[in-house]
């Protein structure tokens, strides 16, 4: 049984008005499809442009140390940090062009949060308090500056 006072409006309210109601259901429902599909559409062309991105870093002059790095990220567990820190001082990242280093920052970024996710943790953990030992990222971060 429902609402006595919405039962009585619903009845009452003229087939003109119930119209426009549906109409402007209709177009709101419209212009919410339209915002979906838009954000699939960026997020799909983000992700393309992701790909091309790791794919000049794979074949421009760092490629060979670049793909050394993808191989230990696949193999990393989340008890190699400190592998990882010493695997990233090792290769030289520190001494290469900015953009090269955000390409290098972004995969390890991306390696450690889909290890975390998996682990069931939460996808980041920056050790922000002053009283944390700064994570393998933030240490990353810091050395390739």
């Amino acid at each position: 049984m429902g609402n006595p006072f919405t039962d009585f409006a619903e009845a009452n309210t003229p087939a003109a008005v119930k119209a426009r109601q549906r109409a402007t259901a209709k177009r709101r429902a419209k212009a919410e499809e339209k915002a979906l599909q838009e954000r699939d559409d960026l997020f799909r062309l983000w992700k393309q442009w992701r790909r091309e991105q790791v794919e000049a870093l794979l074949s421009g002059p760092h490629g060979t140390k670049a793909q050394e790095l993808l191989g230990f990220l696949q193999t990393m567990s989340l008890s190699d940090g400190p592998r990882l820190i010493e695997f990233v001082r090792a290769a030289g990242w520190q001494h290469v062009d900015a953009d090269t280093k955000f390409e290098i920052l972004s995969l390890i970024n991306t390696a450690i949060t889909e290890l975390r996710e998996r682990a069931g943790l939460a996808p980041f953990d920056d050790g922000i308090p002053p009283d944390e030992e700064p994570t393998a990222l933030v240490i990353i971060r810091e050395l390739l500056r």
